[in-house]
Formats: structure tokens, C-alpha cells, sequence
């Protein structure tokens, strides 16, 4: 063994421990079984992973886990995208920023001019709150491009929104930037999906803020803010992801899916709340008692009650 050889070689007691991977890295490590890329800066990460359909879905990463620094950190539907083998741009952030960065703009920006978008037959934007905000915004660079957003902010510049008093942080943000307001921002665009909850004030106002010929909003009711795990919740997530993904939600659909929302007791229970603030006290007592009946017949059928 040479002296270069004795430089390389590490003794047994000294093998670094492992460490957990994140789910990319099977494709985009040196060995790994795809193509792409992984960068980073100090305030976002790109991963791409191209594979064998031709419809590229872009993903943003909401408030949830802007502060992950674990190594298996992934982008925000990283899993769901593989398993359809669609090729997968995340953008992952990490800080409560809203995407309020030169750098990550003048790169989407390159990424568009160099044609990067261009061999796709569908490109698909996508991501909830924070994320649907991106989705919306990043979405007019690629004129055509379908948009799935889940309770999206339409911008927090305070100047357009003053209404808008959530997210500190981010309406503190450079707002002056490009692509920081959703509003007449799709009208390239191809369909685009809002699903929101029209009960709750501040998300119904960005919607209607953004509506427009080739805008549907699907209506979460009572999911407030969380629509996308409401939707989870009653298996409803996968279908409406994929359905926006390959082909189209329509409101037959999304409708169909949603009506397990009465099986869900956190949708009783808003309803009820509904119900007894508005000084109904029978409709609340209706909601409360359906949906127990409800959980007795699943039950009845050997489904696991909720």
C-alpha cells in the first residue's frame, strides 16, 4: 500500500457513523439511479429530479418546515411525485421569507430562459399557504402552466392587502421584487385551482383577490387554513393531487371526494360551532348526531372509526 493509499483508508474504530438520507438521494447521489441536481443557498434549495413521464410538477415548501435542518429533509410532495414518475422541481425554503429572494427569482427566471420548462408536455405548479403563494406567483413564467393551490395568500404586500394581519414576517419582506403579487398573474396561465375555506375571512379574501376566467375555487368548508390535511384526512389529498397532476379536477370530482367530510369529526364539530353561534342549537345538535351515526355505521363495517 502506497502512502496515498494509507491517507485514504480509515481504521475500523474510526468509520464515521451514518447518518439518515433524504428520499432524493437514491436518484441524485453519485451512484444513484437518476439525473438532476441539487443547489443551495442560504435561504433556499433546488432538487431536480428529472424521470420517465413527460409532465414536470413544481413544488414549494410551506411554513411546516422551513426550520427542518435534518438530513432527510425532502420538498413538499417529493414521495407522491416519484410514485407517479413524474419528473419533480422542488424549491424548499428556510425562512418564513414568501419566496421574497433575488437570487431564487433570477434563477427561476434563467431556468425559463434557458428552456427548461420547455420539454414538458404539462407543468404543474403546486403548495399550500406559503407554497400556494410560490405556486401562483412562479406559475406565470411558464404560460400554460396548471396551478393546484391550497389556501394561498395572493400577495402580503401590505400596501394591496392591510387587511391581511397574519405572517409578520413575511409581510416584512422586500415586496418591491418581481412576482410578488398573484393578481392579474394568471391570465397565461392554464387551469388553475384554489381550494380554500370560504367560511374563513382571510383566505376567501386572497381568492377573490385572484379570480378569474381560467381560476376555479373548490370550497373546503370548515377545513379553515388547513385544507390540504382536511383533505388528507378523508383520502381525499391523493386523488384531487393526482387528478391535477395527469389530467384535470373538476368540480364533479373534487365534490364527490369531499362528501366524507361528514364522516371527519373536526368537520362536525366546526359545523356544530357554526350552528350554536349563529343561535341554532337544533342544527348543531343535527350536525353532532349525524355524524355519530355516521361512525357507528363504519364501525358496523369493520372500518377503523375516525
Amino acid at each position: 500500500m502506497n502512502d496515498d493509499d494509507a491517507e485514504l483508508d480509515t481504521p475500523d474504530d474510526e468509520v464515521p457513523p451514518s447518518i439518515a438520507e433524504p428520499l432524493w438521494f437514491a436518484e441524485l447521489s453519485p451512484g444513484g439511479t437518476g439525473e438532476g441536481f441539487f443547489e443551495k443557498t442560504s435561504r433556499h434549495a433546488l432538487m431536480f429530479v428529472r424521470r420517465a413521464r413527460p409532465v414536470l410538477f413544481v413544488s414549494f415548501d410551506n411554513l411546516s418546515n422551513v426550520g427542518d435542518k435534518s438530513p432527510e429533509r425532502g420538498p413538499w410532495a417529493y414521495k407522491f411525485a416519484r410514485d407517479l414518475s413524474v419528473s419533480h422541481l422542488g424549491v424548499m425554503a428556510y425562512g418564513k421569507m414568501w419566496y421574497r429572494d433575488a437570487d431564487l427569482i433570477s434563477r427561476m427566471q434563467k431556468l425559463r430562459d434557458e428552456g427548461f420548462f420547455e420539454p414538458y408536455d404539462r407543468v404543474v405548479f403546486s403548495g399550500s399557504s406559503m407554497g400556494a403563494f410560490a405556486a401562483l406567483v412562479f406559475a406565470s413564467l411558464v404560460p400554460g402552466a396548471h396551478v393546484l393551490a391550497f389556501n394561498p395568500q395572493s400577495t402580503l404586500d401590505p400596501a394591496l392587502v392591510p387587511w391581511e394581519e397574519r405572517y409578520w414576517t413575511g409581510r416584512r419582506q422586500d415586496w418591491t421584487l418581481p412576482l410578488g403579487d398573484a393578481r392579474d398573474a394568471l391570465s397565461e396561465a392554464g387551469p388553475v385551482s384554489v381550494f380554500y375555506d370560504p367560511y374563513f375571512t382571510p383566505d376567501r379574501r386572497h381568492f377573490e383577490r385572484i379570480v378569474g376566467p381560467n381560476v376555479t375555487g373548490y370550497k373546503c368548508w370548515f377545513s379553515s387554513h388547513k385544507s390540504a390535511v382536511f383533505l388528507r384526512k378523508i383520502d381525499a389529498l391523493k386523488p384531487i393531487m393526482t387528478a391535477g397532476l395527469l389530467d384535470e379536477v373538476t368540480p364533479d370530482m373534487f365534490y364527490h371526494h369531499y362528501r366524507r367530510r361528514r364522516e371527519l369529526r373536526w368537520y362536525a364539530g366546526a359545523l356544530a360551532d357554526y350552528y350554536t353561534q349563529k343561535g341554532r342549537e337544533d342544527m348543531a345538535h343535527r350536525a353532532m348526531k349525524n355524524f355519530r351515526q355516521l361512525k357507528r355505521a363504519r364501525t358496523a363495517e369493520g372500518r377503523d372509526p375516525e
